[in-house]
């Protein structure tokens, strides 16, 4: 009888109309959503402490996330993402760095590297511009500024309006263009610096809530970039047994729904259909993601979890690099800093080009700065609106309006050529991103909303903790690095391995 069942069952699969007879969900104690730093970071630690039932499901084609190091001229490479390792003591990606020699240790004067010029190509007054600098990096540590109930750009200009009229010799400085330049300028770094659209929407208050590590600020990889950090969590630098992460890795599996109603595991589906069960899921995937609605939860996430996705924001930072077939600088400049003014906007020469927020796109693209490996190769930095408007052109109408801003500042003094290649990054459209990193707002303040809430894990209805959350807008203090996430991943692992502990090996039962 069982036997003639079985037959039946079997024949109903070849009819389409009656049933389907589906794969069997692939079940595992854990599935980490997102390659990036923190998924990757996490997956490592747990291999090392003998953990290895999990899968990572991956949106894009590679690793990394926003560690992107791609291969460039020659020997060289670019960081497409990435760049710094914030800071050295105690900075979890620095010390990995370290120990194999792979951080530059001079920390770069920059400030006399790069040449401040405005757009008839005269130097700007360096005197002024490092004053204004030095009292914003005295005024942006205080503790009036963690009671300020404004923007950081409010306080920025309160506070040195303040203080330059303070100063007998700089006291005219704060009623002349060239401040309102400086300010500009400022700004611009300070946007691109903290991924905010404008610094008039980022929270005063709670800025310091960032920990600087001790140490040069602007440490970069001696060669190799930001793909550094990932041969070194994978445990691929000589003299080291490298982690495999083998079929754990599915690549190109963007995650849609997590269903955790069910107290038999939490059920995850992906674009392609393909479906995966686990008792848990450790979600490292950008704030972007959580804000937009690509991935469905079921039940939907709960308020405290919804509220501080809303007041956090992901802003876009992106770079323009533009190579030149032969060199036209000085032997003794770095980079070019761009003092645009309100005037320079309304100038013939950008009369074609497209206006966002009321200016051309270009004037907030601040600078140009030689890369680390390529010496003609010059990166510049944009961020915001611009940064988003820009990733949707092509790299020839890119490379037009970037060669009007190279040749508006600096054509007086350089014949400068036409580039041999100009390419960018787009992290504010990827959809698998949506932006670049995460910072506080005013809605922060306003909704009193703490990056705690995004780390906190979430539990069924049976009370048992299924979903956990890692990447760098979940760390208190170091969001928006690679070392923040990274801790995050570590952290989360550390969740995970001691209410899943691996079986020891003295567990093992001896035979005889």
């Amino acid at each position: 009888m069982k036997l003639k069942l079985l037959s039946l069952a079997l024949s109903m699969c070849l009819l389409p109309d009656l049933v389907v007879c589906a794969d069997p969900i692939e079940k595992h104690k854990l599935i980490i959503v997102g390659a990036g730093a923190s998924g990757i970071a996490a997956a490592t630690k747990l291999i090392s402490n003998g953990f290895e039932d999990f899968i990572i499901l991956e949106a894009e084609n590679r690793i990394g996330g926003r560690v992107y190091n791609i291969p460039y001229e020659g020997n060289t490479s670019i960081d497409m993402g990435a760049q710094w390792m914030v800071g050295q003591k105690g900075n979890v990606v620095y010390e990995m760095a370290k120990e194999f020699n792979l951080a530059q240790e001079e920390c770069p004067d920059y400030f006399n590297l790069f040449t401040s010029v405005n757009s008839s190509g005269a130097p700007m007054n360096k005197d002024h511009i490092e004053e204004v600098l030095n009292i914003w990096h005295k005024s942006s540590g205080e503790e009036e500024m963690n009671k300020y109930n404004g923007s950081l750009g409010e306080y920025a200009r309160e506070r040195l309006q303040s203080e330059l009229t303070k100063n007998p010799k700089l006291s005219y400085l704060a009623s002349t263009p060239a401040f309102d330049q400086i300010m500009d300028f400022l700004g611009k770094a300070q946007n691109s610096l903290d991924a905010s659209d404008s610094w008039f929407e980022t929270s005063a208050k709670r800025y310091n809530s960032f920990v600087t590590h001790e140490g040069c600020e602007d440490t970069v990889w001696k060669k190799g970039g930001y793909g550094n950090v990932l041969k070194l969590l994978l445990k691929q630098m000589p003299g080291q047994t490298p982690i495999d992460l083998g079929k754990k890795l599915l690549l190109n599996k963007e995650v849609t729904k997590i269903n955790w109603e069910d107290a038999n595991g939490v059920l995850v589906t992906c674009a392609d259909g393909s479906q995966y069960s686990a008792d848990k899921v450790l979600i490292t995937v950008s704030l972007g993601v959580f804000k937009s609605d690509l991935i469905t939860f079921v039940p939907p996430l709960p308020p405290q979890k919804k509220n501080i996705i809303e007041s956090l924001f992901l802003g876009t930072v992106d770079k323009v690099f533009v190579r030149f077939p032969q060199k036209w600088w000085p032997d003794d400049v770095r980079g070019y800093n761009f003092f645009w003014t309100h005037d320079d906007e309304k100038n013939p020469l950008f009369k074609d080009t497209a206006v966002v927020d009321g200016a051309p796109w270009i004037v907030d693209l601040y600078g140009f700065y030689l890369t680390t490996e390529d010496p003609l190769t010059f990166l510049g930095w944009i961020s915001g609106a611009s940064a988003r408007f820009m990733e949707t052109l092509s790299d020839e109408q890119i490379k037009t309006e970037s060669m009007k801003a190279f040749r508006f500042f600096l054509g007086a003094n350089y014949t400068i050529p036409e580039p041999s290649r100009v390419f960018h990054s787009s992290w504010g459209t990827n959809k698998h991103f949506k932006g670049s990193y995460s910072i506080y707002t005013l809605t922060t303040d306003k909704m009193n909303a703490s990056r705690h809430d995004l780390e906190a894990p979430l539990s069924n209805g049976q009370g048992k903790q299924v979903l956990l959350f890692a990447g760098e807008a979940s760390n208190e203090h170091q969001y928006g690095t690679v070392n923040g996430a990274v801790e995050t991943g570590w952290r989360e692992a550390d969740r995970i391995l001691k209410s899943d502990p691996a079986p020891s090996l003295n567990a093992v039962p001896r035979v005889g």
